[in-house]
C-alpha cells in the first residue's frame, strides 16, 4: 500500500513542470555550478532515471545544459526569463515606502508575501536600519506560517478551513517552544481585531517584530513590518512603531490594488504579542 509521502513523490515526478522546478531549486540553492545525475538525485530523494529524464526535458528548452565533462549547468534561457522577472516584481512599487518606513522608525523594515499553494510566506524586499545593532530577515526562502510578527499577520485573515491546513502540516519548535494550533487562534482573533501583530525571540533570540496586513484584490497575500532588538523595543516605543507600520501597509495596499483597504490605521494603543513565553 502506497504512504502518503510515497503517492505525493509519485505525483511529483508525473508532473513534468513540478520535477522541472524541483530541479532547477536544488540547483540554483546550492553552493556549486555543476551537477552530476546522481548528486542531484540524492539532493531530491529521487530516482536517477527520472532525474536524468527531467535534466533532458530541461535541456530541451535550454533551462539546463550539458558539459563536455557530462556534468549539467543551469542554462542560459533560465537566466533569461529570471533576468525579465526581475523587471516585472510588484514589490519594486513599494521599495520607497519601506525606505520611508525604515526613516521613521529607525528600524529594518520588511515586506513578506504569501504563497496560498505552498502555506508559506517569504521575506522578498527590506530595507536595512542604519544603527550598528540591527536584524534583517532572510530573503527569498520559504519559512512556516504559524510563528513571528510578518507569519501571524497574514495568517489571522486567511480562511478558517486554510489554517486548519496550515497546522496539519506540523508546528516546528521555535525559541525552543512549540505554539498550539487552540494558541494560535486565541492570537489571530486578537490580531484581526488590533489590525498587527508582534513577536518576541521567535525566528531570532533577541528581537522583536511588529507586522501588519497587505491587502490585494479584496485578501491579504503578505506583510509589513519592523524587525527590533529587544532592547530598543518598549511601551514607549511600541505605539510609534505600530501606527508607522500599520499606515504603511494600508498605502502598500491600496499601491498594490485594494484601493478599499480595511486595514485601520488608528488602532495602535496596544500591541498584540505573539510570544511562545505568555
Amino acid at each position: 500500500m502506497a504512504t502518503p509521502d510515497s503517492s505525493a513523490s509519485s505525483a511529483r515526478e508525473r508532473n513534468p513542470i513540478a520535477s522541472i522546478v524541483r530541479v532547477l531549486d536544488a540547483m540554483v540553492e546550492s553552493e556549486a555550478s555543476s551537477f552530476g545525475v546522481r548528486e542531484l538525485a540524492r539532493a531530491l530523494g529521487a530516482p536517477p532515471s527520472s532525474v536524468q529524464r527531467t535534466l533532458e526535458a530541461g535541456a530541451a528548452v535550454s533551462l539546463v545544459s550539458a558539459s563536455a565533462t557530462g556534468q549539467w549547468e543551469l542554462g542560459w534561457e533560465l537566466y533569461r526569463i529570471a533576468s525579465l522577472a526581475q523587471r516585472k516584481r510588484p514589490f519594486l512599487a513599494v521599495a520607497e515606502l519601506l525606505d520611508e518606513l525604515s526613516d521613521l522608525t529607525g528600524e529594518t523594515a520588511f515586506l513578506a508575501v504569501y504563497d496560498p499553494q505552498r502555506h508559506e510566506r517569504m521575506y522578498v524586499a527590506t530595507s536595512p536600519s542604519r544603527r550598528s545593532v540591527q536584524f534583517v530577515p532572510l530573503l527569498f526562502t520559504w519559512l512556516p506560517l504559524h510563528a513571528t510578527a510578518s507569519a501571524m499577520a497574514i495568517l489571522a485573515h486567511r480562511p478558517e478551513e486554510e489554517r486548519r491546513d496550515v497546522y496539519k502540516q506540523g508546528l516546528p519548535l521555535f525559541a525552543r517552544h512549540r505554539q498550539t494550533p487552540a494558541k494560535i487562534e486565541k492570537l489571530l482573533a486578537s490580531i484581526r481585531s488590533e489590525g498587527f501583530a508582534l513577536s518576541r525571540d521567535q525566528a531570532d533570540v533577541g528581537a522583536s517584530a511588529i507586522a501588519a496586513p497587505v491587502w490585494t484584490a479584496g485578501s491579504v497575500q503578505g506583510s509589513v513590518g519592523v524587525a527590533v532588538p529587544n532592547q530598543r523595543f518598549n511601551e514607549a516605543t511600541d505605539g510609534h512603531l505600530a501606527s508607522q507600520v500599520t499606515r504603511t501597509a494600508e498605502v502598500i495596499s491600496r499601491r498594490l490594488g485594494d484601493p478599499l483597504s480595511i486595514i485601520d490605521g488608528a488602532k495602535t494603543r496596544s500591541v498584540v504579542a505573539v510570544d511562545p513565553l505568555r
